[in-house]
């Protein structure tokens, strides 16, 4: 998966791919408290965020994919 991700190298680097997955991990884990899921069999996916959030979820990420420091 991680090959994929980075493309054997030449891809995002292994920070930026860890910051996004840890900021997906936030949103959907605040939503799944938000929508009181306690199973791992009942999970939350990006898609079922309510559209405000997942634009927000979307500019973040960019915001990360953009900056040079990360």
């Amino acid at each position: 998966m991680w090959s994929r991700l980075t493309r054997g190298g030449d891809g995002l680097p292994r920070e930026k791919v860890d910051a996004i997955v840890r900021l997906i991990d936030q949103y959907l884990s605040e939503e799944a408290v938000r929508r009181n899921l306690q199973s791992d069999k009942q999970t939350i996916h990006p898609r079922d965020l309510p559209p405000e959030k997942r634009e927000a979820l979307i500019t973040e990420i960019f915001e990360i994919l953009k900056d040079n420091k990360r």
